[in-house]
């Protein structure tokens, strides 16, 4: 079998790899790739939906992985299917559950899935009122794409107007800003939960702790992620029927009645469980990025015998099975860093996940001989003169391997230690548990 994984970073090496050393796979590309996952497998520069479509007809795959949101939400899987090549994802109108935070939102209160309060606003005024009426912390997200980062978690009615003006208003995030959801802050412990599905059965992943502030002690803005680790402690045979029952399948089954098509793919459910209530933060219609530099590792069933069953509708017909091993990911992000023009200083870049500099040379990993730590590459290119450099707020993801999350938190922590680039900045308190 000849793969084709469609993505560009630390997730899309996590898929390209875990396809790597599947023993039913021949060859994996991965388009467009970076300069750090083209030391594994080739890496096409195909970017468009056109080009994707070539480079698959060219190469003649057997089987399209899609990990990144905007080509699913672009239509890439209806393309593909169209000429007949099978592929692993939602299509277009199924994306809208990632497209839309307001559509999922709006679906999940009219079937009943757990959801905290809410309201969506297409007037930033109206939004303003809503938040002054309601008197308690509110979260404040961008209906649309926003690379992660489109949910501000405030703590004052002031912070409040001023994320409604941000997205609203100054359009931080382009049109994905045009209509916003407000919802009640919850608190309790917050987890990420993945399934595969077929439209008709599902397959629960291992369960992931994800850390989206960009520094210690969950401080900072959101990102894409700064780290995460799996297994979780609260995985176990009772979380993952609570959260199916709940959660994962009355969304796939109540998406397929309300549009009369499946589901099909990888669904994502960040949820935060308050008292033994799972409730639905927000969804994706694909792996996370950093969940799945932790959770692939983890799969021992060859992923691509996972996506033919998708493909064919036969997902329940064979049990997945998971390793015990904890591996916990640390990202290596572009921090701090002078801003220069013509040799003189012009101030400074503030680092991800605002402005950042490229092109600090990379060194040290060289240095990362332990087999229990893998890097999974996501923000680099490759000059002629410089060698490996940054080239991304996210640079490297740096994964432990332990029996204990101790363990592998360890691995992980010493070998970052050994990588060196201009600005580099990572959080030290991934799996401080």
């Amino acid at each position: 079998m000849k793969v084709l994984v469609v993505d560009s970073g630390g997730r899309g090496h996590a898929i390209a790899w875990q396809f790597k050393n599947d023993s039913g796979v021949k060859e994996v590309i991965c388009t467009p790739g970076n300069a750090g996952i083209a030391r594994e497998v080739r890496c096409e520069n195909a970017r468009t939906d056109e080009e994707i479509l070539e480079l698959a007809k060219k190469e003649k795959v057997d089987l399209v992985f899609i990990g990144p949101e905007s080509p699913l939400t672009r239509g890439i899987v209806n393309i593909l299917l169209e000429e007949k090549i099978p592929v692993v994802g939602p299509i277009k109108r199924a994306s809208i559950l990632e497209g839309s935070k307001a559509y999922t939102k709006l679906l999940c209160r009219e079937i009943g899935v757990p959801v905290a309060e809410f309201e969506v606003f297409e007037d930033p005024q109206k939004a303003k009122d809503y938040v002054a009426y309601v008197k308690y912390p509110v979260v404040v997200k961008a209906d649309g794409l926003a690379q992660g980062k489109g949910s501000i978690v405030c703590l004052t009615n002031e912070e409040a107007f001023q994320a409604i003006d941000r997205l609203m208003i100054e359009k931080i995030f382009g049109d994905s800003g045009n209509t916003v959801v407000i919802e009640k802050r919850l608190y309790g412990a917050e987890i990420s939960f993945f399934v595969f599905t077929d439209g008709e059965s599902i397959v629960p992943m291992p369960v992931a702790q994800d850390y989206k502030r960009a520094y210690d002690n969950d401080e900072g803005s959101n990102t894409g992620g700064m780290g995460g680790y799996s297994p979780h402690r609260l995985e176990g045979e009772k979380l993952t029927r609570l959260v199916c029952d709940k959660v994962a399948l009355p969304l796939i089954r109540g998406f397929t009645a309300k549009e009369g098509i499946p589901y099909k793919g990888i669904l994502y459910m960040g949820l935060m469980l308050v008292e033994d209530t799972p409730n639905l933060l927000e969804a994706n219609v694909r792996l996370g990025d950093p969940e799945a530099e932790v959770i692939l590792p983890r799969l021992k069933t060859p992923l691509s015998d996972i996506s033919l069953q998708i493909i064919k509708g036969v997902l329940s017909e064979k049990k997945v099975e998971w390793s015990s091993d904890y591996f916990l990911d640390v990202v290596a992000a572009q921090g701090r860093t002078r801003q220069m023009k013509d040799g003189r200083s012009k101030g400074w870049y503030p680092g991800y996940p605002g402005r950042y500099g490229k092109g600090y040379a990379i060194s040290g990993i060289e240095n990362v001989e332990d087999n229990n730590c893998k890097i999974f590459f996501a923000g680099v290119n490759m000059l002629e003169k410089k060698g490996l450099v940054t080239d991304g707020g996210r640079v490297l993801h740096v994964v432990g391997k332990g029996k204990t999350l101790l363990e592998a938190r360890t691995v992980a922590y010493k070998n970052i230690e050994l990588i060196q680039f201009e600005g580099i900045r990572y959080r030290t308190d991934i799996g401080k548990e």
